[in-house]
């Protein structure tokens, strides 16, 4: 069941004078906790409590803030839901609303950095969590987050490839780095989809798939077969996309490259993109006349 959630970023400096807390903190949590698809390496595990830093909630269209420095509090507001919460250093209590709120854990300073429980950011304000027990994770969004989620899964095609190819990729340690050159980085989905895709850069090609929560994960890895140097793999090779069309943005003629694959794999290119004019800087990503969606999902 998803509990509502919000908060900014912000809070990288403020607080930071406040007394240490008293009590010891667990160096790390038994939740694999991700903030806005990104997973959170700074979590606390206080008092029997996940607590996550501020510096986490980054949502400026819908938050502001503004800090006390005589009292070392913060205030923070959604815009939005019109939701006022004040946050000090050491306490274990916060006001919301003009009333007082007795949080599960105190709000604490560790390594600069101001650390809030979970359980009380996604019981007071806007946005997402969820928990999955069996995956031993949580996963929260910011409002503005929230909304882009809905559109990744089930809005229009374009827009949700645009947000499927700015997620951060969930990858381990040891995954492959690039080892060829280049200045282009080419995006190849299935027809109609969104949720999974390749991504090749530097002759090394990603194939990523996004999960039922919004997470993009990496889930096999290989050199191109053009490349002179050896070839390596990683992970389980996905079957044939089949049907697909694909984008290069080409770094060096400041230029997007689209069209279509079929299933033999022959590529055919419909169209190019002149990123130099004002009204297409930063288009990647453009609509392929007669696509439909076909992978939208209920979020």
């Amino acid at each position: 069941m998803r509990k509502p959630f919000f908060i900014s970023a912000f809070l990288m400096s403020v607080l930071v004078a406040a007394p240490t807390p008293i009590f010891a903190a667990a160096p790390a949590t038994p939740l694999n906790v991700y903030m806005n698809g990104e997973q959170q390496e700074n979590v606390l595990l206080l008092q029997g409590r996940t607590l996550v830093p501020l510096t986490a909630f980054d949502d400026p269209t819908q938050l502001i803030y503004s800090y006390d420095a005589k009292s070392k509090t913060v205030n923070i507001t959604n815009k939005v839901n019109q939701v006022s919460i004040q946050l000090s250093s050491g306490e274990q209590e916060a006001i919301v609303n003009g009333k007082k709120v007795i949080i599960d854990a105190q709000v604490t300073i560790k390594g600069g950095r101001t650390f809030v429980p979970l359980r009380f950011l996604s019981e007071n304000l806007g946005g997402s969590v969820s928990y999955d027990k069996v995956g031993n994770k949580v996963v929260v969004r910011t409002p503005s987050e929230q909304e882009r989620f809905k559109t990744l899964m089930s809005g229009d095609l374009t827009d949700a490839r645009k947000i499927a190819i700015s997620l951060p990729i969930i990858q381990g340690k040891d995954a492959l780095q690039p080892q060829g050159e280049g200045f282009s980085v080419k995006y190849t989905f299935p027809k109609g989809e969104t949720l999974r895709y390749y991504q090749e850069y530097k002759g090394l090609v990603n194939y990523v798939e996004i999960n039922a929560d919004g997470l993009a994960e990496l889930k096999w890895q290989g050199d191109n077969p053009q490349m002179e140097a050896k070839l390596r793999e990683k992970g389980n090779k996905p079957a044939k996309l089949g049907e697909a069309v694909y984008f290069i943005n080409n770094v060096m003629s400041d230029y997007t490259y689209y069209g279509t694959i079929d299933e033999s794999g022959k590529s055919t290119e419909l169209g190019q993109i002149n990123l130099s004019e004002e009204n297409n800087k930063g288009k990647l990503i453009v609509p392929i006349d007669g696509e439909k969606r076909t992978d939208a999902r209920k979020s």
